[in-house]
């Protein structure tokens, strides 16, 4: 069965994205792996993945309004990425301006939202969904919350977004999700070993998971989001903290799967 995994921060610019494309292109080299952006006024996976105009035949905010398929819409990144093992299965949303505000008009369904999450699992027999959400408390983020089996919630080593965080963990406990916390963009002056410890002291007073902390890297912040970074760069210390990241991830929601059981 497909595990749906959101990942969602508080506030914009915490990598959030960036760490989305990278856990999702991990995950594929020996697992299938779809890929949602529903940062629906503001999509910026595409350009992770390195798509043209052209690649693009239709989008997500195309089937919530109705006028496409999964089967029009999702690409198939694997020969891309060299994933002969695993695989990874991308559905676009529209930068179009006209698009996002019929969506924004229309509004996104629930029931909607969870036949294209079961489609597209089915159809391309999917092990992972990973959706990329919208920052902040939007309807999409408390839509994705209800459908995801886990919520990774990805945070600055900041007053405001550990504020906004605490809120989040909240929020998803009204839907009984398992959160996961992670720490992104470790200031230099930090040793990761405190800001871990931090993480995992957050983690328990938030009655959430510590999943991972990465330190503020100039390599990957230089990347300027133009490609995913652990497949140019396969063995920097980036990729092999995405690596253990993505690894306890699975274990976690292996475990969590056999309590509910």
């Amino acid at each position: 069965m497909t595990k749906v995994i959101a990942i969602h921060s508080f506030k914009g610019g915490t990598g959030k994205t960036t760490l989305s494309a990278n856990l999702a292109t991990t995950l594929a080299a020996n697992h299938r792996v779809g890929v949602m952006d529903l940062d629906l006024s503001g999509p910026g996976l595409h350009v992770i993945f390195g798509l043209k105009k052209g690649d693009v035949k239709a989008t997500l905010t195309d089937i919530f309004l109705g006028d496409a398929s999964p089967e029009d819409v999702v690409i198939d990144l694997s020969p891309r990425f060299g994933l002969s093992k695993g695989g990874l299965f991308f559905c676009p949303a529209s930068n179009k301006v006209e698009d996002m505000l019929r969506l924004l008009k229309s509004g996104l369904e629930v029931t909607v939202f969870q036949d294209t999450l079961q489609k597209v699992g089915e159809l391309y027999k999917l092990d992972y969904i990973i959706v990329d959400t919208h920052p902040g408390v939007e309807n999409d983020t408390v839509l994705a919350m209800g459908c995801c089996d886990a919520l990774v919630l990805v945070s600055r080593v900041d007053q405001q977004d550990l504020f906004g965080t605490a809120v989040m963990v909240l929020l998803a406990e009204t839907f009984e999700k398992p959160t996961f916390l992670t720490l992104n963009m470790v200031p230099p002056g930090v040793k990761i070993k405190d800001a871990e410890k931090v993480g995992r002291e957050l983690a328990q007073l938030f009655r959430s998971r510590f999943l991972a902390a990465f330190e503020f890297q100039m390599d990957v912040i230089n990347n300027l989001s133009r490609s995913v970074f652990v497949i140019d760069n396969p063995n920097s210390p980036f990729a092999h903290k995405i690596t253990g990241a993505a690894e306890s991830l699975m274990r976690e929601l292996g475990e969590a799967a056999k309590v509910a059981n």
